[in-house]
């Protein structure tokens, strides 16, 4: 019976041909193609970006409006509950305090609610738009022959020359594609 050290010793011996040869490894070309697109300046200015920022803006107003709308109900009521707090018992003030603390939760929630959906849906509509872009850069970088094509934003790219800058021509080619 061999021993798992010497099974272990065998295994090692017998692979090291493998993994002392080297792998034949095409030889790198240096990188002279490079453009970078700023993806969010081209999701806000296109048509369909301004439509989508347009129906969020919408939501926006809304939500807006209704949460106006029940501010000032509560608001009403607290007036209300504080000119009538002197004629009623101290249980009826307290029932009706209650009322109007989980009437304020309620907005609370409900305006959380509201945040968390338009964010949401801001996320999908970008989503839906970025996968669009990066077809269309997809496309021009394989016509350009580019061999890479940077995200460019403030922190990722401090300068660039404007020539290797595609974005005027994504956003073009993004409202040609999808008006």
């Amino acid at each position: 019976m061999i021993s798992p050290s010497k099974l272990l010793a065998c295994v090692l011996l017998a692979a090291s041909p493998l993994i002392a040869s080297p792998v034949a490894a095409a030889p790198l070309r240096p990188i002279d193609k490079v453009a970078v697109v700023e993806v969010q300046r081209v999701i806000v200015e296109t048509t369909e970006g301004q439509r989508s920022k347009k129906e969020l803006e919408a939501d926006f107003t809304k939500n807006q409006s209704k949460l106006d709308r029940k501010m000032k109900d509560l608001q009403k009521k607290v007036e209300d509950l504080q000119a009538k707090a002197a004629m009623l018992s101290p249980q009826e003030l307290q029932r009706r305090q209650m009322e109007l603390m989980e009437k304020e939760q309620e907005m609370q929630q409900l305006y959380a609610q509201m945040q968390e959906e338009l964010s949401t849906k801001e996320a999908l509509l970008t989503e839906k738009i970025y996968k669009k872009v990066a077809a269309i850069v997809k496309g021009i970088a394989l016509e350009e022959e580019l061999q890479i094509v940077l995200v460019r934003a403030d922190s990722t790219v401090l300068y660039v020359n404007p020539k290797l800058d595609l974005t005027n021509r994504v956003i073009i080619a993004y409202d040609k594609a999808h008006p």
